[in-house]
């Protein structure tokens, strides 16, 4: 057995397709629930396998989402996958840049590109909303695996 520290992120804002994609014209509320574990509590730039469900606005009902998440000094990167119905499979690919100058914002805020077919075509922002200070309380879990 191994101890294993628990990421559980919950991110809300929106998602927005090119004009010239064929999907639903405007921003949509996009939601963003994943779990990513690791036994490798300190390493930073370690791959974490991550999974959890996506949401897309009033269209579609919850998808499981997959991916990884990797952690850097300089902020979080994210490599998702979802399939929505009618539209098919998805990608969405980011990071956080941590700044000083705008520490709150830039921890707290993940803009995405958006693709499908390795073409990009959209984009979207997830922010999480809770209190950065209760962050670790609420976000972070030990478990045994």
């Amino acid at each position: 057995m191994s101890l294993q520290i628990v990421l559980k992120e919950h991110m809300s804002g929106w998602i927005a397709f090119n004009p010239d994609s064929g999907l639903p014209a405007g921003r949509h509320s996009f939601v963003l629930n994943v779990d990513a574990a690791t036994s490798e509590l300190l390493r930073f730039g370690a791959v974490r396998h991550c999974s959890g469900t996506v949401e897309f606005g009033a269209f579609h009902r919850p998808a499981r989402v997959r991916g990884e998440l990797v952690l850097q000094l300089t902020g979080p990167s994210y490599d998702l996958h979802f399939e929505l119905d009618d539209i098919g499979e998805l990608h969405v690919a980011g990071r956080k840049t941590y700044d000083v100058r705008n520490l709150v914002e830039s921890m707290t805020t993940l803009p995405l590109m958006v693709y499908r077919g390795g073409h990009v075509i959209g984009e979207a922002e997830l922010v999480y909303r809770d209190s950065v200070v209760t962050f670790p309380l609420k976000a972070l879990r030990l478990r045994m695996s």
